[in-house]
Protein backbone atom coordinates (compact mmCIF):
# COMPACT_ATOMS: atom_id res chain seq x y z
CA UNK A 1 0.00 0.00 0.00
CA UNK A 2 2.84 2.34 1.30
CA UNK A 3 4.48 2.05 -2.37
CA UNK A 4 1.21 2.51 -4.33
CA UNK A 5 0.32 5.75 -2.42
CA UNK A 6 4.21 6.98 -3.27
CA UNK A 7 4.07 6.31 -6.73
CA UNK A 8 0.32 8.15 -6.87
CA UNK A 9 2.15 11.48 -5.33
CA UNK A 10 5.00 10.83 -7.64
CA UNK A 11 2.75 11.10 -10.66
CA UNK A 12 1.10 14.21 -9.29
CA UNK A 13 4.17 16.17 -8.69
CA UNK A 14 5.86 15.09 -11.72
CA UNK A 15 2.74 15.99 -13.90
CA UNK A 16 2.96 19.72 -12.21
CA UNK A 17 6.69 19.42 -13.12
CA UNK A 18 5.79 19.28 -16.36
CA UNK A 19 3.30 21.64 -16.58
CA UNK A 20 5.67 24.59 -14.81
CA UNK A 21 8.90 23.33 -16.78
CA UNK A 22 10.12 26.50 -18.43
CA UNK A 23 10.50 26.45 -22.05
CA UNK A 24 14.22 27.56 -22.26
CA UNK A 25 17.23 25.41 -20.79
CA UNK A 26 17.52 25.12 -17.04
CA UNK A 27 20.23 23.20 -15.65
CA UNK A 28 18.70 23.03 -11.78
CA UNK A 29 15.16 21.78 -13.31
CA UNK A 30 16.58 19.37 -14.87
CA UNK A 31 18.63 18.02 -11.87
CA UNK A 32 15.80 18.10 -10.02
CA UNK A 33 14.26 16.32 -12.30
CA UNK A 34 17.19 13.23 -12.17
CA UNK A 35 16.98 13.18 -8.38
CA UNK A 36 12.97 12.93 -8.15
CA UNK A 37 13.32 9.91 -10.49
CA UNK A 38 16.30 8.65 -8.57
CA UNK A 39 14.54 8.98 -4.92
CA UNK A 40 11.67 7.60 -7.01
CA UNK A 41 12.90 4.36 -7.67
CA UNK A 42 14.75 4.09 -4.51
CA UNK A 43 11.74 4.28 -2.44
CA UNK A 44 9.41 2.13 -4.95
CA UNK A 45 12.16 -1.14 -4.67
CA UNK A 46 12.73 -0.62 -1.19
CA UNK A 47 8.94 -1.01 -0.50
CA UNK A 48 7.60 -2.62 -3.28
CA UNK A 49 9.17 -5.49 -1.13
CA UNK A 50 8.83 -8.10 -4.07
CA UNK A 51 11.35 -11.14 -3.38
CA UNK A 52 12.83 -10.60 -7.03
CA UNK A 53 13.73 -7.30 -7.64
CA UNK A 54 15.43 -8.55 -10.65
CA UNK A 55 13.44 -8.06 -14.39
CA UNK A 56 11.86 -5.95 -16.64
CA UNK A 57 11.43 -3.02 -13.90
CA UNK A 58 15.36 -3.25 -12.84
CA UNK A 59 16.49 -2.46 -16.60
CA UNK A 60 13.93 -0.77 -17.94
CA UNK A 61 15.10 1.83 -14.87
CA UNK A 62 18.79 1.73 -15.91
CA UNK A 63 18.12 2.28 -19.72
CA UNK A 64 15.29 5.31 -19.30
CA UNK A 65 17.60 7.07 -17.20
CA UNK A 66 20.63 6.82 -19.76
CA UNK A 67 18.17 8.00 -22.55
CA UNK A 68 16.36 10.96 -21.17
CA UNK A 69 18.40 12.08 -18.11
CA UNK A 70 22.52 11.98 -18.64
CA UNK A 71 22.41 14.40 -21.66
CA UNK A 72 20.60 17.36 -19.89
CA UNK A 73 22.54 17.37 -16.70
CA UNK A 74 26.01 16.10 -17.55
CA UNK A 75 26.85 17.22 -21.36
CA UNK A 76 24.30 20.19 -22.00
CA UNK A 77 25.80 22.74 -19.42
CA UNK A 78 29.38 21.98 -20.82
CA UNK A 79 28.09 22.68 -24.85
CA UNK A 80 30.64 19.07 -25.88
CA UNK A 81 28.85 17.26 -28.00
CA UNK A 82 31.46 15.24 -29.66
CA UNK A 83 28.44 13.06 -30.99
CA UNK A 84 27.21 13.31 -34.68
CA UNK A 85 23.87 12.97 -33.33
CA UNK A 86 23.62 15.72 -31.66
CA UNK A 87 24.80 17.76 -34.71
CA UNK A 88 21.73 17.49 -36.23
CA UNK A 89 19.09 20.11 -35.78
CA UNK A 90 16.89 20.35 -32.61
CA UNK A 91 15.65 23.45 -30.50
CA UNK A 92 17.74 23.54 -27.03
CA UNK A 93 15.04 25.53 -25.28
CA UNK A 94 12.73 21.91 -25.57
CA UNK A 95 15.17 20.29 -23.44
CA UNK A 96 13.79 21.17 -20.11
CA UNK A 97 10.38 20.90 -20.46
CA UNK A 98 10.97 17.48 -22.87
CA UNK A 99 12.88 15.86 -19.84
CA UNK A 100 10.05 17.20 -17.62
CA UNK A 101 7.89 15.24 -19.95
CA UNK A 102 9.86 12.05 -19.56
CA UNK A 103 9.95 11.63 -16.10
CA UNK A 104 5.54 12.65 -15.81
CA UNK A 105 5.57 9.93 -18.43
CA UNK A 106 7.80 7.17 -16.51
CA UNK A 107 6.06 8.35 -13.02
CA UNK A 108 2.42 7.29 -14.52
CA UNK A 109 4.32 4.11 -15.97
CA UNK A 110 5.96 3.04 -12.34
CA UNK A 111 2.51 3.94 -10.92
CA UNK A 112 0.52 1.59 -13.50
CA UNK A 113 3.47 -1.43 -12.37
CA UNK A 114 3.14 -1.33 -8.78
CA UNK A 115 1.21 -3.75 -7.15
CA UNK A 116 -2.36 -1.96 -5.93
CA UNK A 117 -3.16 -2.39 -1.87
CA UNK A 118 -0.75 -5.27 -2.20
CA UNK A 119 -3.00 -7.90 -3.12
CA UNK A 120 -2.13 -11.84 -2.45
CA UNK A 121 -0.91 -12.34 -5.57
CA UNK A 122 1.62 -14.88 -5.57
CA UNK A 123 5.16 -14.37 -7.09
CA UNK A 124 5.95 -16.41 -9.99
CA UNK A 125 8.43 -18.59 -8.04
CA UNK A 126 7.28 -21.52 -9.17
CA UNK A 127 5.19 -21.82 -11.99
CA UNK A 128 2.08 -24.32 -12.31
CA UNK A 129 2.80 -25.31 -15.91
CA UNK A 130 5.49 -27.28 -17.14
CA UNK A 131 7.13 -27.81 -20.23
CA UNK A 132 8.65 -31.05 -21.22
CA UNK A 133 11.21 -32.08 -23.36
CA UNK A 134 9.41 -32.90 -26.71
CA UNK A 135 8.33 -29.27 -26.37
CA UNK A 136 11.61 -28.14 -25.70
CA UNK A 137 13.38 -29.64 -28.90
CA UNK A 138 10.63 -28.28 -30.99
CA UNK A 139 11.96 -24.63 -29.51
CA UNK A 140 15.31 -25.83 -30.94
CA UNK A 141 14.40 -27.86 -33.73
CA UNK A 142 12.68 -24.41 -34.98
CA UNK A 143 15.38 -22.21 -33.95
CA UNK A 144 18.31 -24.79 -35.55
CA UNK A 145 15.86 -24.90 -39.21
CA UNK A 146 15.49 -21.46 -39.23
CA UNK A 147 18.98 -20.15 -38.91
CA UNK A 148 19.98 -22.67 -41.36
CA UNK A 149 17.46 -21.39 -44.01
CA UNK A 150 18.47 -17.65 -43.15
CA UNK A 151 22.24 -18.23 -43.75
CA UNK A 152 21.28 -20.23 -47.03
CA UNK A 153 18.85 -17.66 -48.08
CA UNK A 154 21.89 -15.28 -47.28
CA UNK A 155 21.03 -13.45 -44.06
CA UNK A 156 23.86 -13.63 -42.28
CA UNK A 157 25.91 -12.05 -45.14
CA UNK A 158 23.59 -9.48 -45.75
CA UNK A 159 23.49 -8.94 -41.45
CA UNK A 160 27.23 -8.69 -41.90
CA UNK A 161 27.33 -6.68 -44.77
CA UNK A 162 25.22 -3.88 -43.14
CA UNK A 163 27.87 -3.75 -39.98
CA UNK A 164 30.50 -3.07 -42.43
CA UNK A 165 29.64 -0.63 -44.36
CA UNK A 166 28.55 -2.15 -47.52
CA UNK A 167 24.91 -2.69 -46.39
CA UNK A 168 21.46 -1.08 -45.72
CA UNK A 169 19.60 -2.01 -42.52
CA UNK A 170 15.99 -1.95 -43.94
CA UNK A 171 16.79 -4.06 -47.22
CA UNK A 172 14.69 -7.21 -46.69
CA UNK A 173 14.36 -10.64 -48.29
CA UNK A 174 12.84 -14.10 -48.14
CA UNK A 175 16.28 -14.53 -45.75
CA UNK A 176 13.80 -11.67 -43.14
CA UNK A 177 11.28 -14.14 -42.74
CA UNK A 178 13.69 -16.66 -41.63
CA UNK A 179 15.11 -14.17 -39.31
CA UNK A 180 11.69 -13.88 -37.44
CA UNK A 181 11.28 -17.14 -37.21
CA UNK A 182 14.97 -17.99 -35.60
CA UNK A 183 14.43 -15.04 -33.59
CA UNK A 184 11.25 -16.23 -31.86
CA UNK A 185 13.23 -19.77 -31.19
CA UNK A 186 16.11 -17.92 -29.42
CA UNK A 187 13.86 -16.42 -27.33
CA UNK A 188 11.66 -19.59 -26.74
CA UNK A 189 14.58 -21.86 -25.80
CA UNK A 190 15.84 -18.75 -23.44
CA UNK A 191 12.62 -18.25 -21.63
CA UNK A 192 12.42 -21.89 -21.03
CA UNK A 193 15.45 -23.31 -20.61
CA UNK A 194 15.42 -22.84 -16.25
CA UNK A 195 12.04 -24.80 -16.72
CA UNK A 196 13.86 -28.14 -17.89
CA UNK A 197 15.55 -30.36 -15.37
CA UNK A 198 19.21 -29.33 -14.68
CA UNK A 199 21.49 -32.01 -16.13
CA UNK A 200 19.56 -30.78 -19.73
CA UNK A 201 20.26 -26.73 -19.33
CA UNK A 202 24.04 -27.03 -20.56
CA UNK A 203 23.56 -28.34 -23.82
CA UNK A 204 20.89 -25.88 -24.96
CA UNK A 205 22.48 -23.04 -23.08
CA UNK A 206 25.36 -23.99 -24.76
CA UNK A 207 23.68 -23.12 -28.18
CA UNK A 208 21.92 -20.24 -26.85
CA UNK A 209 26.06 -18.52 -26.01
CA UNK A 210 26.75 -20.06 -29.08
CA UNK A 211 24.17 -17.80 -31.37
CA UNK A 212 24.62 -15.12 -29.47
CA UNK A 213 28.29 -15.05 -29.69
CA UNK A 214 27.70 -15.07 -33.80
CA UNK A 215 25.48 -12.32 -33.86
CA UNK A 216 28.01 -10.56 -31.76
CA UNK A 217 30.22 -10.80 -34.05
CA UNK A 218 28.51 -9.42 -36.63
CA UNK A 219 28.35 -6.09 -35.08
CA UNK A 220 24.67 -6.99 -34.04
CA UNK A 221 23.84 -6.70 -30.53
CA UNK A 222 19.75 -6.28 -30.48
CA UNK A 223 19.09 -9.74 -29.93
CA UNK A 224 22.11 -10.91 -27.91
CA UNK A 225 21.48 -8.21 -25.50
CA UNK A 226 18.12 -9.25 -24.99
CA UNK A 227 18.68 -13.44 -24.87
CA UNK A 228 21.53 -12.05 -22.09
CA UNK A 229 18.78 -10.42 -20.18
CA UNK A 230 16.16 -13.18 -20.58
CA UNK A 231 19.09 -15.81 -18.79
CA UNK A 232 20.18 -13.87 -16.05
CA UNK A 233 16.69 -12.65 -15.09
CA UNK A 234 15.64 -16.14 -15.26
CA UNK A 235 18.68 -17.55 -13.61
CA UNK A 236 18.20 -15.27 -10.31
CA UNK A 237 14.00 -16.14 -10.47
CA UNK A 238 14.53 -20.19 -10.49
CA UNK A 239 18.15 -21.34 -9.83
CA UNK A 240 20.14 -18.76 -7.82
CA UNK A 241 19.33 -15.18 -6.19
CA UNK A 242 21.24 -12.88 -7.39
CA UNK A 243 22.41 -10.39 -4.74
CA UNK A 244 23.15 -6.67 -5.85
CA UNK A 245 26.59 -6.76 -6.22
CA UNK A 246 26.34 -9.78 -8.94
CA UNK A 247 23.76 -7.56 -10.69
CA UNK A 248 26.27 -5.06 -10.71
CA UNK A 249 29.25 -6.55 -11.59
CA UNK A 250 27.27 -8.14 -14.92
CA UNK A 251 25.67 -4.35 -15.67
CA UNK A 252 29.34 -3.25 -15.74
CA UNK A 253 30.98 -6.17 -17.74
CA UNK A 254 28.01 -6.36 -20.46
CA UNK A 255 28.64 -2.40 -20.65
CA UNK A 256 32.41 -2.97 -21.54
CA UNK A 257 31.36 -5.35 -24.12
CA UNK A 258 28.35 -3.53 -25.69
CA UNK A 259 30.62 -0.75 -25.82
CA UNK A 260 33.91 -2.70 -27.38
CA UNK A 261 30.90 -4.00 -30.16
CA UNK A 262 29.78 -0.57 -30.79
CA UNK A 263 33.41 0.46 -31.24
CA UNK A 264 34.55 -2.42 -33.39
CA UNK A 265 31.42 -3.64 -34.99
CA UNK A 266 32.62 -2.17 -38.53
CA UNK A 267 36.09 -4.06 -38.38
CA UNK A 268 34.22 -7.10 -38.99
CA UNK A 269 37.29 -9.85 -37.00
CA UNK A 270 40.35 -8.10 -37.82
CA UNK A 271 42.12 -8.27 -34.96
CA UNK A 272 44.57 -5.95 -36.44
CA UNK A 273 42.03 -3.28 -37.19
CA UNK A 274 40.43 -3.76 -33.78
CA UNK A 275 43.83 -2.84 -32.18
CA UNK A 276 43.98 0.09 -34.42
CA UNK A 277 40.81 1.53 -33.72
CA UNK A 278 40.90 1.35 -29.72
CA UNK A 279 44.39 3.10 -30.05
CA UNK A 280 42.82 5.79 -31.12
CA UNK A 281 39.52 5.76 -28.84
CA UNK A 282 39.14 8.30 -25.76
CA UNK A 283 36.62 8.24 -23.07
CA UNK A 284 35.94 11.57 -22.19
CA UNK A 285 33.18 11.18 -20.42
CA UNK A 286 32.24 8.29 -18.13
CA UNK A 287 29.16 8.88 -19.70
CA UNK A 288 30.52 7.98 -22.99
CA UNK A 289 30.41 4.25 -22.88
CA UNK A 290 26.69 4.26 -22.73
CA UNK A 291 26.88 6.42 -26.18
CA UNK A 292 24.26 4.07 -27.97
CA UNK A 293 21.44 5.19 -25.25
CA UNK A 294 22.19 8.69 -24.39
CA UNK A 295 22.03 9.59 -28.04
CA UNK A 296 18.10 8.75 -28.56
CA UNK A 297 17.66 11.91 -26.22
CA UNK A 298 17.75 14.11 -29.54
CA UNK A 299 14.76 12.12 -30.43
CA UNK A 300 12.90 13.55 -27.70
CA UNK A 301 13.78 16.29 -28.63
CA UNK A 302 12.40 16.81 -32.11
CA UNK A 303 9.57 14.99 -31.42
CA UNK A 304 8.50 16.97 -28.86
CA UNK A 305 9.50 20.61 -31.05
CA UNK A 306 7.67 18.56 -34.18
CA UNK A 307 4.62 18.17 -31.79
CA UNK A 308 4.07 21.96 -31.01
CA UNK A 309 3.13 22.90 -34.66
CA UNK A 310 1.47 19.85 -35.75
CA UNK A 311 -1.35 18.05 -35.09
CA UNK A 312 -1.60 14.82 -33.04
CA UNK A 313 -0.87 11.99 -35.14
CA UNK A 314 -3.13 9.37 -32.79
CA UNK A 315 -2.91 5.70 -34.21
CA UNK A 316 -1.75 6.50 -37.38
CA UNK A 317 1.71 6.77 -36.80
CA UNK A 318 1.21 3.24 -35.65
CA UNK A 319 -0.71 1.46 -38.34
CA UNK A 320 2.53 -0.63 -39.72
CA UNK A 321 2.95 -1.46 -36.36
CA UNK A 322 -0.52 -2.59 -35.93
CA UNK A 323 -0.86 -4.42 -39.30
CA UNK A 324 2.65 -5.84 -38.96
CA UNK A 325 1.78 -9.63 -37.91
CA UNK A 326 0.25 -9.52 -41.31
CA UNK A 327 2.92 -10.05 -43.94
CA UNK A 328 2.45 -8.13 -46.81
CA UNK A 329 -0.21 -6.06 -45.27
CA UNK A 330 2.26 -3.01 -44.44
CA UNK A 331 3.46 -3.12 -48.16
CA UNK A 332 -0.17 -2.91 -49.24
CA UNK A 333 -0.98 0.21 -47.36
CA UNK A 334 2.19 2.03 -48.08
CA UNK A 335 1.26 1.50 -51.71
CA UNK A 336 -2.37 2.57 -51.50
CA UNK A 337 -2.09 5.49 -49.24
CA UNK A 338 -1.26 9.20 -49.78
CA UNK A 339 0.16 9.49 -46.46
CA UNK A 340 3.61 9.78 -46.66
CA UNK A 341 5.51 5.95 -45.27
CA UNK A 342 7.29 7.63 -41.98
CA UNK A 343 4.17 8.95 -40.81
CA UNK A 344 2.77 5.52 -40.78
CA UNK A 345 5.76 3.60 -38.61
CA UNK A 346 6.88 4.12 -35.10
CA UNK A 347 10.49 5.45 -34.81
CA UNK A 348 10.41 6.45 -38.54
CA UNK A 349 9.84 10.37 -38.12
CA UNK A 350 12.79 11.22 -36.34
CA UNK A 351 14.89 9.36 -39.33
CA UNK A 352 12.56 11.48 -41.51
CA UNK A 353 12.96 14.82 -39.91
CA UNK A 354 16.95 14.21 -39.54
CA UNK A 355 18.07 12.55 -42.71
CA UNK A 356 15.29 12.96 -44.98
CA UNK A 357 13.17 10.93 -47.23
CA UNK A 358 14.88 6.98 -48.30
CA UNK A 359 17.73 7.52 -45.36
CA UNK A 360 19.80 4.38 -45.31
CA UNK A 361 19.91 4.29 -41.85
CA UNK A 362 17.92 5.27 -39.01
CA UNK A 363 17.95 7.40 -36.05
CA UNK A 364 16.13 5.21 -33.42
CA UNK A 365 13.34 7.20 -31.50
CA UNK A 366 11.94 7.91 -28.10
CA UNK A 367 8.93 6.09 -26.47
CA UNK A 368 7.99 9.32 -24.32
CA UNK A 369 8.50 11.29 -27.67
CA UNK A 370 6.24 8.87 -29.67
CA UNK A 371 3.50 8.60 -27.35
CA UNK A 372 3.37 12.39 -26.66
CA UNK A 373 3.15 13.54 -30.57
CA UNK A 374 0.48 10.78 -30.88
CA UNK A 375 -1.33 11.47 -27.81
CA UNK A 376 -0.12 14.76 -26.21
CA UNK A 377 0.25 15.05 -22.39
CA UNK A 378 -3.02 13.36 -20.96
CA UNK A 379 -2.28 10.63 -23.47
CA UNK A 380 1.05 10.27 -22.78
CA UNK A 381 0.41 9.25 -19.11
CA UNK A 382 -1.96 6.97 -20.33
CA UNK A 383 -0.30 4.96 -22.20
CA UNK A 384 2.51 5.07 -19.81
CA UNK A 385 0.78 3.62 -16.84
CA UNK A 386 -1.18 1.19 -19.32
CA UNK A 387 2.36 -0.04 -20.33
CA UNK A 388 3.19 -0.60 -16.44
CA UNK A 389 -0.08 -2.05 -16.16
CA UNK A 390 1.04 -4.53 -18.49
CA UNK A 391 4.24 -5.10 -16.95
CA UNK A 392 2.81 -5.70 -13.87
CA UNK A 393 0.13 -8.02 -15.12
CA UNK A 394 2.35 -10.28 -17.14
CA UNK A 395 4.73 -10.86 -13.86
CA UNK A 396 2.17 -11.96 -11.92
CA UNK A 397 0.01 -14.11 -14.39
CA UNK A 398 3.02 -15.74 -15.28
CA UNK A 399 2.90 -18.22 -12.57
CA UNK A 400 -0.20 -19.93 -13.89
CA UNK A 401 -0.11 -19.04 -18.23
CA UNK A 402 2.50 -20.78 -20.23
CA UNK A 403 1.44 -17.69 -22.40
CA UNK A 404 1.45 -14.84 -19.61
CA UNK A 405 5.30 -16.32 -18.75
CA UNK A 406 6.29 -15.61 -22.11
CA UNK A 407 5.16 -11.95 -22.19
CA UNK A 408 6.72 -11.48 -19.17
CA UNK A 409 10.07 -12.41 -21.01
CA UNK A 410 9.95 -10.97 -24.11
CA UNK A 411 9.38 -7.69 -21.72
CA UNK A 412 12.54 -8.67 -20.26
CA UNK A 413 14.16 -8.94 -23.22
CA UNK A 414 13.35 -6.21 -24.34
CA UNK A 415 13.75 -3.34 -21.48
CA UNK A 416 16.93 -1.89 -22.50
CA UNK A 417 16.19 -1.11 -25.98
CA UNK A 418 12.45 -0.26 -25.16
CA UNK A 419 12.98 3.49 -23.91
CA UNK A 420 14.79 3.80 -27.22
CA UNK A 421 12.34 2.16 -29.30
CA UNK A 422 8.58 2.68 -30.73
CA UNK A 423 5.84 3.04 -27.89
CA UNK A 424 3.64 -0.08 -29.52
CA UNK A 425 6.06 -3.14 -28.14
CA UNK A 426 6.29 -4.85 -31.55
CA UNK A 427 3.01 -6.64 -32.36
CA UNK A 428 4.59 -8.88 -34.95
CA UNK A 429 7.04 -10.58 -32.35
CA UNK A 430 3.90 -10.74 -29.80
CA UNK A 431 1.64 -12.38 -32.10
CA UNK A 432 3.69 -14.63 -33.65
CA UNK A 433 5.88 -15.27 -30.28
CA UNK A 434 2.28 -16.50 -29.17
CA UNK A 435 1.17 -18.02 -32.21
CA UNK A 436 4.46 -20.58 -32.20
CA UNK A 437 4.11 -21.39 -28.99
CA UNK A 438 0.29 -22.15 -28.94
CA UNK A 439 1.20 -24.47 -32.57
CA UNK A 440 3.91 -26.27 -30.34
CA UNK A 441 1.97 -26.92 -27.45
CA UNK A 442 -0.90 -28.09 -29.45
CA UNK A 443 1.17 -30.55 -31.48
CA UNK A 444 2.77 -31.75 -28.14
CA UNK A 445 -0.25 -32.21 -26.58
CA UNK A 446 -1.74 -33.97 -29.62
CA UNK A 447 1.36 -36.36 -29.86
CA UNK A 448 1.11 -37.10 -25.46
CA UNK A 449 -3.10 -37.70 -26.35
CA UNK A 450 -2.06 -39.93 -29.15
CA UNK A 451 0.52 -42.19 -26.74
CA UNK A 452 -1.00 -42.35 -24.22
CA UNK A 453 -4.21 -44.23 -26.43
CA UNK A 454 -1.81 -46.17 -27.57
CA UNK A 455 -0.51 -47.87 -24.42
CA UNK A 456 -4.14 -48.05 -23.16
CA UNK A 457 -4.59 -49.84 -25.82
CA UNK A 458 -1.71 -52.14 -25.17
CA UNK A 459 -3.00 -52.35 -21.64
CA UNK A 460 -6.30 -53.53 -22.77
CA UNK A 461 -4.70 -56.44 -24.56
CA UNK A 462 -3.02 -57.57 -21.74
CA UNK A 463 -5.80 -58.13 -19.51
CA UNK A 464 -7.72 -60.06 -21.92
CA UNK A 465 -7.99 -64.14 -21.09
Amino acid sequence: MLTYILNIVFAVVATVLYIKAPWTYSYDYCVTLMCLFVVQNALHFATNKREHWLGFEFFFMLSFFLVNFVYPVFYAPTERIYWSFFSFAFNDNYVTRATALAYCGYAWYLLGATRILQLRREEPTTPTFSITMRQYIWFFGITIVAWLLFVVTGGLAALQSVYSGGGVLRDVGIYSYFNNIFTIGCYLMAIFIFRLPKQKWWFYLLVIVTFMLLLLSTGSRQLAVALALILITGFSMYVYHLKWWHVATVVAGGSAVLFLVMTLRKEGLDVGAWQAVLAHTKLEEFWDIYEDLIVNDVNLFRLFGWAQINDLTWLQGMTLDITSPIPGLGSYIIAHSDVPPEMLHGGDLPSYLFLGPNATWGTGTNMVGEAYRSFGLIGTCIAMLLIGVWVKESYYRAKDSVYWYMMYFLLVGHALIYPRAPLLFDPRLVTWSLLLLWIVMSITERQTQIVHWLNSLGKKKEVRP
